[in-house]
């Protein structure tokens, strides 16, 4: 990001996995400054989510503007990048991504965000079972270990 993501640019920001941001980046749930409530589109939901009740309260409620370091310190953002940055900064963490089994990465963004509602730490371990039990059927655990034996890059099946 870079620029102000405020308002619905806050909301579709937050709606990211990973969020990137220039030094100059600007972010802030401004809807109660001009007349509304600051709870819309979903960032009351994620906001808390991503950086605890308390900081999302201070920021719904006042509709402060905050930088780049600050969301950093906070949890807003993965990380802060020199202006010009930002695009090589998220393609570089892309690739390291889509270098992993697709199957792998998708159950782990399901996992992740399931474990943000779900009841139990022992009801979180079994949904992280179910997921290893179905990620052993794709073939691509044997990839990753044969192609480790034989020094190659591993090549992992679309899931």
């Amino acid at each position: 990001m870079h620029g102000a993501a405020v308002g619905g640019g806050l909301a579709l920001a937050l709606a990211c996995d990973l969020r990137v941001a220039t030094a100059t980046a600007r972010f802030g749930a401004v809807f109660i400054r001009v007349g509304l409530s600051g709870c819309d589109i979903g960032v009351s939901w994620m906001l808390p989510r991503l950086i605890g009740a308390s900081r999302a309260f201070e920021l719904l409620l006042t509709g402060r503007l905050i930088d780049a370091p600050e969301a950093d310190r906070i949890g807003l953002v993965t990380r802060v990048v020199p202006d010009g940055r930002v695009l090589d900064s998220a393609l570089e963490t892309a690739e390291l991504i889509v270098d992993n089994s697709p199957f792998g990465v998708r159950m782990t963004k399901e996992v992740m965000w399931s474990q943000l509602e779900i009841g139990s730490l022992q009801a979180g371990i079994d949904l992280e079972n179910r997921t290893q039990v179905l990620s052993s059927f794709t073939g691509d655990l044997a990839e990753a270990m044969t192609a480790f034996v034989e020094k190659r890059p591993h090549k992992f099946t679309d899931g």
